[in-house]
């Protein structure tokens, strides 16, 4: 009589279930600023080794440094993504990450900075009730001043002040060097003035809080975060695309993710 707990077989050794590879997570914005993080500032080593090393007189202390300083980076890099998935940039990347790449590519460019265009209310409104959308006529607008290469996220503050308007633009950019700050400012955010006709309700600056802010990018990694931290949010709200990169940061981003993924295998 057969016994009720033997499991049945077709053969002489029991079926083993097959294993299988645990899922991989997504390289969501946050992964891809700390690991293009580490990548960067392996090369950054590697060029300095490199000078180093066609130097007559070589400072071997310092490049044994450099050199272990790069291991430490590679293996920590290669641990922190080994659960991560890198997928082809161009059919399964996700959206979100491709506009982080971007961010962090162009950041690596020479002159590019980072910066926090608020608007006016004219130029807000216009914006968000413009036919192509706001992310189409801010670029446009900006192309005017001659800012080309750009990467921005568009971003409705959270505030319930109406005294400016809550929508406004964080992001990377290469301006030429004949815009001013000033020309950006009366384009974007121009000063009330409510005694002309029309009127001018504009941007009215409070404290510390100027309307256009350009700085130099230190932490690309914590900039992406910063700028994507209203995104779904803006999304909602905008029921369209909140960001915008223009090819060369595209470009940029694209020629970073693959040199890093490159890297971690």
């Amino acid at each position: 009589m057969t016994d009720p707990q033997t499991t049945n077989t077709s053969g002489p050794f029991p079926k083993s279930a097959t294993l299988k590879a645990p899922a991989k997570n997504r390289c969501t914005p946050a992964v891809a600023g700390v690991v293009a993080g580490f990548y960067t500032s392996y090369v950054k080593n590697l060029a300095v080794l490199e000078n180093l090393e066609f130097k007559e007189v070589k400072d071997q202390a310092r490049i044994d440094r450099l050199k272990a300083n790069n291991e430490d980076l590679r293996k920590i890099a290669h641990s922190y993504a080994s659960g991560v998935s890198f997928p082809d940039w161009k059919r399964r990347l996700h959206a979100d990450t491709k506009r982080a790449f971007s961010f962090l590519g162009f950041a690596l460019r020479p002159n590019a900075q980072a910066f926090t265009f608020r608007l006016g209310h004219e130029i807000a409104d216009a914006a968000l009730s413009a036919a192509k959308g706001p992310i189409d006529f801010l670029s446009a607008l900006m192309r005017t001043r001659g800012i080309r290469d750009i990467a921005f996220v568009t971003e409705f503050t959270d505030s319930k002040s109406l005294e400016n308007h809550p929508f406004h633009i964080h992001g990377v950019a290469r301006i030429p060097g004949g815009v001013s700050i000033q020309s950006i400012q009366e384009l974007l955010a121009p000063k009330p003035d409510l005694k002309i006709d029309p009127p001018i309700k504009g941007y009215r600056l409070r404290g510390d809080n100027k309307a256009i802010v350009v700085t130099q990018l230190e932490t690309p990694g914590a900039w992406v975060s910063y700028t994507g931290k209203e995104i779904d949010f803006t999304a909602h709200r905008l029921q369209s695309g909140p960001d915008y990169a223009s090819r060369s940061a595209t470009l940029a981003g694209r020629e970073l993710y693959e040199a890093m993924r490159a890297w971690l295998r």
